[in-house]
């Protein structure tokens, strides 16, 4: 972010996330994913999406979803 060029949301969302590292529940392999969710790809392992560190954004905090603002 430069002072000429205001933060995104995108932007924003990107510097709330951390990179972290486990071992492959499924082969072994070393995996790193985004905040506590991992997939493999050598042996496809994914681990269930409840065990990131923090909460996944709901559709209306994505810019690009069509009904975002609108609720029933």
């Amino acid at each position: 972010m430069t002072p000429d060029r205001p933060q995104t949301l995108t932007m924003e969302f990107l510097e709330s996330q951390e990179i972290t590292t486990t071992d492959c529940r499924g082969c072994g392999t070393q995996v790193s994913g985004i905040s506590g969710r991992y997939a493999c790809g050598v042996c496809g392992w994914t681990n269930p999406w409840d065990e990131g560190h923090r909460d996944l954004p709901v559709a209306d905090d994505d810019p690009d979803w069509p009904g975002r603002g609108q609720h029933a």
